[in-house]
């Protein structure tokens, strides 16, 4: 009997607005049904509920330590293994985990979207391919500041103030030097088409 084939994990990084989503979800859309499904590093806040409101809001998310990586690699495992997981759903408006779960089934690609995640390595060492999107700091910042605002409930003083305090600090020193794990470096203003024509090349090669 022919043993089946380990999922394929490609993880895209790069700092907050720099279009990773807008790359995970172009990639699933390229894959047949079935072929790939995504797993989000902002599903693995830790939950902050046992802290106030404005405790809360003073956290710093952009650090390793914000993030539950004992379980999002947890959850990677499991789904290589062939075996379906349950992954927490996060209210960013109040900075909290909800009760709810969304059940994510095995697929033969799995992509991760995050900032940090070449920050961890036992998560570097799960991750077949590692994209990182270089992109400028004002078009980042411009991204952030329309889906907080839109998507977040975010209000613009809260989100430069988030920004000056944390965001930019801990891009520099957590995730602008994790280039250097990156098996491709995008520039998403280049040419967006080529950029996910390259990540999905490199998938098929690696499928076939």
């Amino acid at each position: 009997m022919t043993k089946k084939r380990p999922s394929y994990i490609v993880g895209i990084s790069g700092g907050s607005g720099s279009g990773k989503t807008y790359i995970s979800e172009k990639l699933i859309g390229e894959c047949q049904k079935g072929v790939a499904c995504l797993i989000s590093q902002d599903s693995f806040y830790k939950d902050l509920s046992h802290l106030s409101f404005d405790e809360r809001g003073s956290h710093n998310f952009d650090e390793p330590s914000s993030i539950d990586f004992e379980l999002f690699i947890q959850v990677v495992r499991t789904l290589v293994e062939g075996k379906s997981v349950k992954i927490p759903i996060y209210d960013f408006s109040q900075h909290i985990r909800s009760s709810g779960f969304q059940i994510i089934k095995p697929n033969p690609v799995i992509i991760l979207d995050g900032t940090l995640l070449f920050s961890h390595p036992k998560l570097i060492d799960l991750i077949n391919l590692k994209v990182f999107i270089d992109t400028p700091d004002e078009v980042r910042l411009s991204r952030r500041i329309r889906r907080d605002v839109g998507e977040r409930g975010r209000t613009f003083d809260s989100i430069m103030e988030q920004y000056s305090n944390s965001v930019r600090p801990m891009f520099d020193k957590h995730i602008a030097p994790s280039i250097k794990y990156a098996d491709i470096v995008i520039d998403l203003h280049k040419n967006k088409n080529k950029s996910i024509a390259l990540i999905k090349n490199e998938i098929d090669k690696n499928l076939n």
